[in-house]
């Protein structure tokens, strides 16, 4: 197997004090240390070999660009306080805010960042990503039950319409990008969307026995024809198969800690970061079910993983 580091954003709190970094080989991880002390990094990304990430300053809140090393290449002050969620395009970073319900696009170039456009959805919108689809970007809008449309200037040009209290948090398409596979954090759905009609063509069911809107589904990732999605509330993770509109929930299993935030998915393997119980756990996949922990450690906060693999150093 090879050999990773990972990244892990927080909230800054009386335990965490920023990005933390930890290594990772043969299902289990180890030399967790503080990568780099910041505030309230959040959500990270990968922009080549440099890691962005949303985060606090005195002045304001924006985003900051770091090295392997942990030192800032460059940060920009844009919002009175710190983005959900971040992601990279090529040169192009783009930011969603979820209580003032504005997008954000950057700009790196020359280790210099730049901001390019800020669009105003409505207030209290709950955007929560940002996805590229073509020339367009998808912003879930989590309270507005929708999935609004920008184009490449950044302006709203269509929308996606949910049932009210669906809450659209993060999503992820088909290999083939034909279907959008989204997430509802307030219903405890997965909607499918056909993105040729931008129609809803099939809804499931995330939690067993019928539960639903019990609030706070969250991350959703996929590994070949199938989903794997976190709710916090019920500390679960749900394993869907998944054939374009076609999908079926096989198993819903226990995260291995509490308020599972974020996850990823690396070979055959889940690395979960759970809030409130302060842990890092891996748990291995086998024919695509997920097995028990085999191993954890303790990371501060964890909300936002991401990892990359060593064979280049």
């Amino acid at each position: 197997m090879m050999s990773y580091t990972g990244y892990v954003g927080t909230y800054t709190s009386e335990k965490s004090e920023g990005i933390y970094a930890f290594s990772y080989e043969n299902q289990t991880i180890t030399d967790v240390h503080l990568f780099t002390k910041v505030y309230n990094p959040k959500y990270l990304a990968w922009m080549n070999d440099y890691i962005v990430a949303v985060c606090d300053f005195e002045e304001g809140s924006g985003v900051a660009v770091f090295d392997l090393n942990g030192n800032e290449i460059d940060h920009i002050v844009f919002e009175a306080f710190t983005s959900c969620y971040v992601g990279v395009k090529d040169n192009l970073i783009f930011t969603a805010h979820f209580h003032s319900g504005d997008v954000t696009l950057l700009r790196f170039e020359n280790n210099h960042l730049e901001l390019v456009q800020r669009t105003h959805i409505k207030d209290k919108a709950g955007c929560h990503q940002v996805i590229p689809y073509k020339d367009q970007y998808l912003v879930p809008c989590l309270f507005m039950d929708q999935i609004k449309i920008l184009n490449q200037d950044f302006n709203v040009v269509d929308e996606i319409s949910f049932e009210e209290g669906a809450g659209p948090r993060h999503a992820v398409f088909s290999d083939d990008e034909k279907y959008l596979y989204v997430v509802g954090e307030l219903s405890n759905l997965l909607y499918v969307v056909d993105m040729h009609t931008k129609k809803i063509v099939n809804t499931v069911e995330l939690l067993e026995n019928g539960l639903s809107h019990v609030k706070d589904t969250a991350a959703i990732r996929k590994k070949g024809d199938y989903l794997y999605v976190s709710t916090r509330t019920q500390d679960v993770i749900t394993v869907l198969h998944v054939s374009g509109k076609d999908v079926k929930r096989i198993q819903v299993t226990s995260c291995a800690g509490k308020h599972p935030r974020d996850f990823v998915i690396v070979e055959d393997d889940i690395i979960v970061a759970n809030r409130f119980s302060d842990s890092l756990s891996v748990l291995p996949i086998e024919h695509a079910y997920i097995q028990s922990a085999v191993s954890t450690v303790t990371i501060p906060e964890g909300v936002s993983i991401i990892m990359r693999s060593n064979e280049n150093e």
